[in-house]
């Protein structure tokens, strides 16, 4: 696959598969204390920047919604594992965005850190009707994006998970998801969509609260999603395959009984059912197989 190409090891702090793009990610994306949340990076369609003249450009075929939640900190070999899973599922016609989400508190909301497309390749047919110094402008920003992507992948992650803290009070998976289904995912043409969760899926919030001795073990996952629908609309999430690294993921080692990681699944398998949307796979906490696999 075009994307998949070695990456420098180093011992950083971040994760020997993508801390190269350690030193430049707070230049680029803003990781300072006078500066909270960046401006959304971007890696544009080649189409807008060299012109086909009568020539239609092939569109894309696949969205990845990556969605991290900033409620938990994430261990070292997860971080590495995401960026991983990200690089190895996207190939040419695929568009990326990678979204930080929090509580709705001060200084914490839903951003939109990194937005780009990889594009489809001309096929030779379409090729022979284009001159050498056009397809020329084409391979080489063709050969720039693979390596944007690469990089500003890393970069993404690095800021989203930079700013994760334990301190808020509440994680508000549902209202979140809810958002990004209206207002990103609802308005993309795109035939195939996939969504990764980075999460450990403990909703806990005004609108449902996963947390409580046994409350994972005794949970009525019917009762529960009802109980949802009267509060709030499932956003129709237009058929996507949604996959999670870090459910029911707990620190320093402490321990969630199989029973409970089971009824955290099957409530959100229910919730993305009812959202037009399909959980494929469900991490506890790592991602067995690939997107899309």
């Amino acid at each position: 696959m075009i994307l998949k190409h070695p990456v420098p090891k180093t011992t950083q702090k971040l994760g020997h598969l993508f801390a190269a793009t350690l030193f430049s990610a707070a230049a680029f994306f803003g990781l300072s204390q006078q500066s909270a949340n960046a401006a959304t990076a971007k890696i544009d369609s080649c189409y807008q920047l060299v012109m086909l003249e009568d020539i239609n450009p092939p569109v894309p075929t696949r969205d990845l919604y990556v969605l991290v939640d900033q409620t938990m900190e994430l261990p070292e070999k997860l971080q590495e594992e995401t960026y991983q899973k990200i690089i190895d599922f996207l190939s040419p016609g695929d568009t990326i965005q990678i979204i930080g989400f929090s509580a709705n508190a001060a200084g914490f909301y839903t951003e939109v850190i990194l937005k780009g497309v990889i594009d489809t390749r001309l096929i030779d047919d379409v090729r022979y009707s284009v001159s050498k110094k056009i397809l020329r402008q084409l391979d080489q920003c063709y050969e720039t994006q693979d390596t944007q992507v690469r990089q500003y992948a890393g970069r993404a992650l690095i800021h989203a998970f930079s700013k994760a803290t334990t301190e808020l009070p509440k994680t508000e998976i549902v209202s979140n998801l809810s958002v990004v289904a209206k207002d990103i995912i609802a308005k993309s043409e795109t035939p195939e969509k996939y969504v990764l969760i980075v999460s450990d899926m403990m909703e806990n919030s005004d609108l449902l609260s996963l947390y409580g001795t046994g409350k994972l073990e005794a949970l009525n996952v019917d009762q529960e999603i009802s109980k949802l629908s009267r509060k709030l609309a499932f956003e129709n999430m237009d058929k996507a395959k949604v996959y999670v690294i870090g459910g029911g993921y707990l620190a320093n080692g402490k321990y969630r009984s199989s029973l409970a990681l089971k009824a955290l699944e099957n409530f959100w398998a229910s919730y993305f059912e009812h959202s037009n949307a399909e959980l494929k796979q469900f991490g506890t906490p790592s991602l067995l197989s690939g997107i899309g696999n």
